[in-house]
């Protein structure tokens, strides 16, 4: 897959602003929503839920980036667990072992479900945010903020 062009990441900066602004008005409102393609006029329901996927996709691409839509419940081998939290193979192997990441095997080789992946992520980004608000108010108390 070829990366993003200029154009492209440009016009997905635009995109997302909008579907930025169609989720904060529709998400909590409704299931679906239609859109219109102006040229033909051809209208189509989207559900509401597909929005957090579509933004995803935009912001990557406005970076520069590709997407990939992986399923919830897909096994990724070890290295493509540690491509998508962006770490060394063998860290995955060793979270692995220390039981913070559950896996099954199949043959010699680990494999880790996609969901337990992002259970995993989300737990480290509560730990983070966490340790972030208590240094917060450390600071706060030694007046160095």
């Amino acid at each position: 897959m070829a990366n993003p062009t200029i154009t492209d990441q440009d016009l997905a900066k635009r995109s997302l602003k909008s579907i930025r602004k169609i989720s904060k008005l529709h998400k909590n409102n409704k299931s679906s929503i239609e859109l219109a393609v102006k040229e033909d006029g051809t209208t189509f329901q989207l559900p509401v839920s597909a929005l957090d996927s579509i933004e995803t996709i935009l912001k990557n691409l406005s970076e520069g980036k590709n997407s990939e839509i992986v399923s919830e419940n897909k096994y990724l081998t070890t290295q493509q667990a540690a491509d998508y939290l962006d770490v060394s193979r063998p860290f995955i192997v060793r979270l692995m072992e220390a039981g913070k990441l559950p896996y099954k095997k199949v043959g010699r080789h680990r494999r880790v479900l996609f969901s337990e992946l992002k259970n995993y992520e989300e737990k480290q980004q509560q730990v983070a945010l966490g340790k972030l608000k208590k240094l917060t108010e450390e600071s706060q108390l030694l007046n160095l903020y």
